[in-house]
């Protein structure tokens, strides 16, 4: 199997981005994403799409994302042409929290990927003609920037990017009404928890708004998030907290409860265990910036 590198495609050390659009007439044999992130929009055509020795078909029109240590190829290819867009996984970690909160952002970004690599999965975004060419519209102005590199190009291909982004995201949360599967229901307790987690939240009712077994969510979130659903939350808590700590000149105590603590002890532990510092040392850290 063939390992693949980032920088086979771009000697750019100062942007790691590659776009591009072909046609694979012959398939193209199982690699493995070494360093990278791949979102591929199929253009044209029809191909057997292999992850991990799983088969699936797929058509002009679907979506998807397969992310570093996931090895796939096509195979059966008919007239088969795609835009691969190559990134490392740090590019998204600047998108904002407004659609972290999204449940199709989850959907597509992070947990599909994640079930494609672990288990039998099949992308459940597909496209609609309107949605197709909207789509290609961005991917060509990117191509247009990647490969006349006018000045600002990198911050424009980034801007459409982020752009490509939240539109497929939208895409996406508008099909979870159609699909109901652990990708998106998944997605939804995640966004739950972004949306309310200054409100007490358990684990029963996370794993109640992914329609799965208390068990069963638990295992899959801490494998994908390398944490437990509640650790997330508390980590979103003492995020929010920081922010308070320096924007605001609410009390020690006021912060733990806006963030959704019941116990400013308790809040005060956790905050250290996060930060590395208590609340009140990193306030006066802040204050000194």
């Amino acid at each position: 199997m063939d390992y693949m590198y980032l920088h086979y495609f771009t000697k750019d050390t100062n942007f790691p981005f590659f776009i591009q659009t072909g046609e694979h007439d012959m398939g193209m044999p199982i690699h493995f994403h070494s360093d990278f992130s791949e979102l591929v929009i199929v253009l044209n055509g029809t191909a057997t799409h292999i992850v991990n020795s799983e088969k699936y078909f797929i058509k002009k029109g679907d979506v998807f994302v397969i992310n570093e240590n996931t090895s796939h190829g096509y195979e059966e290819t008919c007239d088969f042409k795609i835009c691969n867009i190559m990134y490392k996984p740090e590019h998204l970690h600047q998108v904002g929290n407004d659609l972290k909160k999204s449940s199709g952002y989850e959907a597509l970004f992070v947990i599909e990927p994640f079930l494609a690599k672990e288990y039998s999965f099949k992308s459940k975004l597909k496209l609609t003609l309107s949605d197709y060419e909207k789509v290609r519209e961005i991917i060509f102005d990117m191509l247009n920037e990647y490969q006349n590199k006018y000045q600002g190009y990198q911050t424009m291909i980034y801007s459409h990017f982020m752009e490509l982004v939240v539109f497929l995201s939208r895409q996406y949360d508008i099909i979870s009404s159609e699909f109901k599967d652990n990708v998106i229901n998944i997605a939804k307790a995640v966004a739950y928890m972004e949306n309310h987690f200054r409100e007490h939240i358990n684990l029963k009712e996370l794993a109640d708004k992914a329609e799965l077994s208390v068990r069963h969510f638990n295992r899959i979130f801490k494998e994908n998030y390398k944490t437990t659903p509640m650790n997330y939350v508390i980590r979103l808590r003492i995020q929010y907290a920081g922010l308070l700590l320096r924007k605001s000149k609410l009390s020690i105590s006021d912060i733990a409860y806006e963030s959704g603590f019941d116990d400013s002890n308790y809040f005060t532990r956790q905050f250290k265990k996060v930060e590395g510092a208590s609340p009140k040392e990193y306030r006066l850290s802040s204050e000194k910036l």
